[in-house]
């Protein structure tokens, strides 16, 4: 921001760098858990609940057809997790480098007048 910047802008950038700053540290702590449960404590990414399957309602194969069904599913939704949090990642961090970087600089030439 230059010298005399409205209130509204400074409000704007600082807001900005925030919800930013937000999205990334979700993303990266959401694609450390991803991670974590993957390669390290692949035990915490069992279902809570086993699947149902009633015998005299299901046939056998029905029964696990609908395992790895779940399996499959499970699967998919942790990989679209970790699409959508380097995607939110992507698009986040040069918005928030480039905000940062404004705000920044204002404090510190505010700094600077307060200081001469």
């Amino acid at each position: 921001m230059t010298k005399g910047g409205s209130v509204i802008l400074r409000i704007y950038f600082v807001l900005v760098t925030f919800v930013t700053l937000m999205m990334l540290i979700f993303s990266v702590s959401d694609l450390l858990n991803i991670t974590l449960r993957t390669f390290v404590f692949s035990a915490a990414d069992a279902p809570e609940y086993p699947s149902y399957c009633d015998n005299t309602i299901q046939t056998k194969e029905a029964c696990d057809i609908q395992k790895t069904d779940e399996i499959k599913s499970a699967h998919v939704r942790k990989q679209q997790s970790a699409v959508r949090d380097i995607a939110m990642i992507l698009v986040a961090a040069p918005l928030f480098w480039l905000h940062w970087r404004v705000v920044y600089r204002d404090w510190t030439e505010e700094q600077e007048e307060k200081n001469a």
